[in-house]
């Protein structure tokens, strides 16, 4: 399908909850200040009009930007704005956590590096996404006093991104697209051109947004540098968190036992994105890795005597060398992986391995040249996918399989995941090419490298089937 034409029934089917991505790059807001792009695109949303040219666009974003979203070296100045009586409105991800013991509410605003600040009650009733890992706003902020110190206090609070998306609407969209067609819309709202890509290609890179859709999704994609592996984890959706190499402790991964506070896997995010796998430097490896063969089995983990359990998935983004004709240089490619993933136990329990070395590296062609579904809309309709009613959203049951038990959880689980990615179920003429047979190759190579790691007990072929 050409251009014009996927822009035509993409823009049909809809509406309202699309934008145009080549516009949206085109005026390079984020070169202006470093934010996702679902923020980005509402801001695109809300100051664009049919009679106002790209410049006069920019021209209020960046106006409204420098208002209301300082930068870092703006710091002081706003709390000094803020010490003097004013009251300010800024945009960043808000976000609260409860202090029981001390009875407290307490606020995190990034840009001003305040982690102790509070909200009113009133602003966190009616916001309880605050609570859920943070959110995107713009909140007005004062300060006032609280016993012998002053303290900052959101007293107001708009949200920035969606709220629920119909399902219906997606769904009675998708049945005026082909399977093939689908796929095209799922790359321009990702922030992908799908003619650049080979079909191979597209099939490889929509793979990126499974553990987006299933709960307790354990995956890797290894591949080169340069192929835009933590692109859409960075900007697609809030419920992402993506640490980026450097070093993980328990208490950043689990729960901090002084202060209470649970960590990234806690359940506060849909997915932890652990970018730079082969150079993370994990503190106190041993317990880490213990307590991540727990949590990647059962989705609970125990620290302290308290037990947690979460809904979080893992995806762990790793570059490996690769030989010219583009495959890995060595068979054991996990052992680019820090030590701790040298264990068979461990990778046994992840469900697919994302071949990124069938993924070409990104370059301007790749980008996407046309409309796509909004991506704060986009990643609130992943996000309802993980836990929606199959009466209200009839796809993603697993089909019932047979064969080696971790084999069959993982194929379930990827199977799943597609199903709801792609609205396809058990039965439809395009199921076992888009859907079980991804799912199947993606525990392939997964068992592959158990095979490099333990080829005593994994010298067997994946063998699961209906």
């Amino acid at each position: 399908m050409n251009k014009q034409l996927l822009d035509e029934k993409i823009s049909a089917a809809f509406s309202e909850l699309i934008i145009d991505k080549a516009l949206v790059r085109q005026l390079k807001i984020r070169d202006k200040r470093t934010i996702p792009s679902f923020v980005e695109e509402w801001m695109i949303s809300r100051f664009q009009k049919p009679d106002k040219s790209n410049a006069e666009v920019y021209a209020d974003i960046t106006s409204f930007m420098s208002k209301h979203l300082p930068s870092k070296t703006e710091k002081e100045t706003i709390n000094y704005r803020l010490h003097s009586g004013e009251s300010l409105v800024l945009l960043d991800r808000f976000e609260v956590r409860i202090d029981i013991a001390k009875g407290k509410k307490l606020l995190t605003i990034p840009c001003l590096e305040e982690r102790n600040a509070t909200v009113t009650s009133e602003v966190l009733e009616k916001n309880q996404s605050l609570l859920e890992g943070g959110q995107w706003g713009a909140g007005r902020l004062l300060v006032n006093s609280s016993g012998k110190n002053n303290v900052i206090e959101l007293v107001e609070f708009n949200p920035m991104q969606s709220g629920k998306v119909r399902l219906e609407q997606i769904i009675k969209a998708r049945e005026q697209f082909t399977t093939r067609q689908w796929i095209h819309l799922l790359l321009r709202t990702m922030g992908y051109e799908p003619s650049a890509y080979t079909e191979e290609q597209q099939n490889n890179v929509i793979l990126r947004m499974l553990p987006l859709v299933q709960n307790n999704l354990n995956m890797m994609e290894l591949a080169p540098k340069g192929t835009g592996k933590s692109y859409i984890y960075d900007n697609l959706s809030r419920y992402v968190w993506l640490n980026s190499g450097g070093g993980l402790s328990q208490a950043q991964l689990f729960m901090n036992l002084n202060t209470n506070e649970v960590g990234l896997l806690g359940g506060k995010y849909d997915l932890l994105v652990l970018d730079e796998g082969q150079s993370i430097n994990f503190k106190g490896a041993d317990d880490i890795h213990a307590k991540f063969k727990d949590y990647l089995e059962s989705g609970q983990f125990s620290v302290g005597g308290k037990k947690v359990t979460s809904e979080c998935g893992l995806i762990i983004l790793a570059n490996i060398p690769l030989t010219l004709e583009g495959h890995p240089r060595q068979a054991d490619y996990i052992r680019h992986l820090p030590e701790m993933f040298h264990d068979s136990a461990l990778i046994d329990r992840f469900h697919g391995i994302i071949p990124g070395w069938k993924i070409p590296r990104f370059t301007t062609n790749h980008a996407a040249q046309g409309v796509g579904i909004k991506a704060d809309v986009f990643g609130e309709y992943l996000h309802q996918l993980r836990t929606v009613s199959h009466h209200e959203f009839p796809f993603g049951d697993g089909p019932t399989l047979k064969g080696d038990s971790r084999d069959v959880k993982a194929v379930t689980r990827l199977a799943s995941a597609l199903s709801k990615l792609l609205l396809i179920n058990h039965g439809h003429a395009d199921y076992d090419e888009y859907v079980f047979n991804p799912a199947k190759d993606l525990r392939a190579r997964v068992r592959s490298q158990l095979l490099e790691l333990d080829p005593q007990e994994f010298y067997k072929p994946i063998d699961v089937h209906f």
